[in-house]
């Protein structure tokens, strides 16, 4: 039973959410579940200038957080209980951290098209898959999507 659904949203690729949403709703009517929004934005290094480079990350972490609790109501609003969350560092890692952190039972997540490395799925939706403890449904997106 997913009683917990994790929904990493990667805020750059916008065109594949009503997908995942829906398929994430889907799971959730059946169960009652309560949605854990997340964003992960990468580290940013400016070296010999650490002040400059802490407020650029709280600045883009605030705009990214009130993006994500943007699409939380538009998607979500008073239907489900849910909550949203923005981390920084490597995306695969951060996601599977916060599924650890707030006992979630499901993720769900998009998988954009693959580069030929990858072969299978996109490399963030692989590395979750390959270490997260949790199950992970991974939304496919047609050919023509990013």
């Amino acid at each position: 039973m997913a009683h917990k659904i994790l929904l990493p949203i990667d805020l750059e690729h916008e065109e594949v959410l009503d997908e995942v949403f829906a398929c994430a709703v889907e799971q959730a009517a059946m169960h009652d579940s309560t949605f854990v929004l997340l964003s992960v934005l990468p580290q940013l290094s400016l070296g010999y200038f650490p002040s400059i480079e802490k407020r650029y990350m709280h600045k883009i972490t605030g705009e990214a957080q009130r993006h994500l609790d943007r699409i939380g109501e538009e998607r979500l609003g008073t239907r489900f209980a849910w909550s949203a969350h923005v981390l920084i560092g490597h995306a695969g890692r951060m996601i599977v951290r916060a599924a650890d952190d707030h006992e979630i039972d499901l993720i769900v997540m998009a998988s954009h098209n693959p580069r030929r490395m990858d072969v299978l799925l996109g490399s963030v939706a692989d590395w979750v898959v390959r270490h997260a403890r949790h199950s992970v449904f991974i939304v496919r997106q047609p050919s023509g999507a990013s």
